[in-house]
């Protein structure tokens, strides 16, 4: 009978243990921000997609603020696409990214929808082949389109091309998957 009382107990425990574990999962995965803007490469250091260092990408990084008062860091408008496209049923409260137009580090933020994009310049991208760099200014976008090429865009633009990319890359990946397959096929045929 202690047997029983015993492994009933210790049930219990195993059973607590495992609610207070999804009660902190639940805390750590329902991070509100009042002040999102306060401290945030401290705050939001890796990116929650690849987990790059934002604070090294200060100049590309976006920081996402949800309809619920969830804040994610990026370290790119890139895995902002993502993240856009994963968590798009929570809704958007401000979506920020740096104004490449300021000499600052780390760049100050801006809202990103009011950004002007300088997509496909020689301006280093960071997460694509293609550079889609966020300015305040569209006249700081515009001299430096002068310098480095690209084409003048919106933040609906840089997400869309970002996007297209991922489209193209997964594309890519399912071609060689099928080619590997049919390959191996053919080798154990033959």
């Amino acid at each position: 009978m202690k047997r029983r009382t015993l492994l009933g107990g210790a049930l219990l425990l195993a059973m607590a243990g495992c609610g207070a574990a999804q009660e902190k999962k639940d805390a750590d995965e329902v991070r509100v921000d009042a002040a999102p803007l306060d401290n945030e490469l401290e705050k939001y250091p890796r990116c929650v997609i690849c987990n790059m260092d934002r604070r090294r990408f200060h100049y590309a990084r976006h920081l996402l603020v949800y309809g619920d008062g969830f804040v994610q860091g990026t370290c790119s408008v890139h895995c902002v696409a993502e993240c856009m496209l994963r968590e798009r049923r929570r809704g958007f409260t401000a979506i920020y990214a740096p104004d490449n137009g300021v000499t600052a580090n780390p760049r100050p933020l801006v809202e990103a929808a009011s950004a002007t994009y300088l997509i496909g310049s020689d301006l280093r991208g960071v997460m694509t082949p293609v550079s889609k760099v966020p300015f305040a200014s569209r006249d700081a976008a515009l001299q430096a389109k002068l310098t480095y090429g690209g084409e003048i865009g919106s933040f609906a633009t840089a997400i869309s091309a970002s996007l297209e990319e991922t489209a193209n890359s997964l594309l890519k990946r399912y071609g060689n998957d099928l080619e590997r397959q049919r390959r191996k096929k053919a080798e154990a045929a033959g």
